[in-house]
C-alpha cells in the first residue's frame, strides 16, 4: 500500500509541472495590423522571444522578439492569406497560431481614405460598410477570444480533483482485486 501510494504520488509530482510551462500564442486582427502575445499555462509571458509569421505557402513574412510583455505585432499580410505565428523559446517550447485569410478579408477597404462628397466614388459603399461591420466586431469580439484561450489553458482545480479521485479510484479496484486473489 505504500509503494502503491508513493508512486502515486511521484507519478502526480512529475504530471503537474509539464502542462503547468506549456507555451500558448494568442493572435488577433486589428484593423490592418496582427496583434497578439505567447504565455506559459499557469503564468508568465515569453519575454524576448523570437517569433516568425508564415503564409499558407509556408514562407516567411514577417518575424522578430516578442517585448519585455511577450507581445508582438506586424502588418496583416497582402493580398490576404491564411497567416500561421509560430513563438520558439529556444528552449523546448514552441507554439502556434493560424489566423484564416479571411479575418484580413475587409483590411484593404477599412484602411481606404474618407470618401470624397463631390463625383463618382471608386469604392463601392457596400464593401466599405461591411468592412466597417467587420473591424468594429472585431475589436469587440478580440477580448472575448482572448479571454476564452485563457481559460481553455488554464489547470482548473476540478481538473486535478478529478485525476486524483481517478488515480484513487484505480488504486482502490487494484486493492480490491488483490484481495480477491487472496
Amino acid at each position: 500500500m505504500i509503494r502503491l501510494l508513493t508512486g502515486v504520488l511521484l507519478a502526480l509530482a512529475f504530471i503537474g509541472p509539464a502542462q503547468a510551462h506549456k507555451l500558448k500564442v494568442f493572435a488577433t486582427v486589428e484593423g490592418g495590423e496582427v496583434k497578439g502575445y505567447a504565455f506559459f499555462i499557469g503564468g508568465g509571458r515569453a519575454a524576448q522571444t523570437a517569433w516568425v509569421a508564415r503564409d499558407a505557402a509556408g514562407a516567411p513574412f514577417a518575424s522578430g522578439t516578442t517585448d519585455g510583455e511577450g507581445r508582438f505585432a506586424f502588418p496583416a499580410p497582402q493580398p490576404p492569406t491564411d497567416a500561421t505565428v509560430t513563438v520558439d523559446t529556444r528552449e523546448g517550447h514552441v507554439a502556434s497560431v493560424t489566423l484564416p485569410s479571411s479575418r484580413f478579408g475587409g483590411r484593404a477597404v477599412a484602411a481606404t481614405p474618407t470618401l470624397p462628397t463631390d463625383g463618382p466614388s471608386p469604392i463601392d459603399p457596400d464593401a466599405r460598410l461591411a468592412a466597417l461591420v467587420e473591424a468594429a466586431v472585431q475589436r469587440q469580439v478580440a477580448p472575448l477570444m482572448e479571454r476564452i484561450e485563457q481559460l481553455d489553458t488554464r489547470l482548473r482545480y476540478a481538473d486535478i480533483l478529478s485525476g486524483v479521485f481517478l488515480i484513487l479510484g484505480l488504486a482502490g479496484i487494484g486493492l480490491w482485486a488483490r484481495g480477491r486473489r487472496g
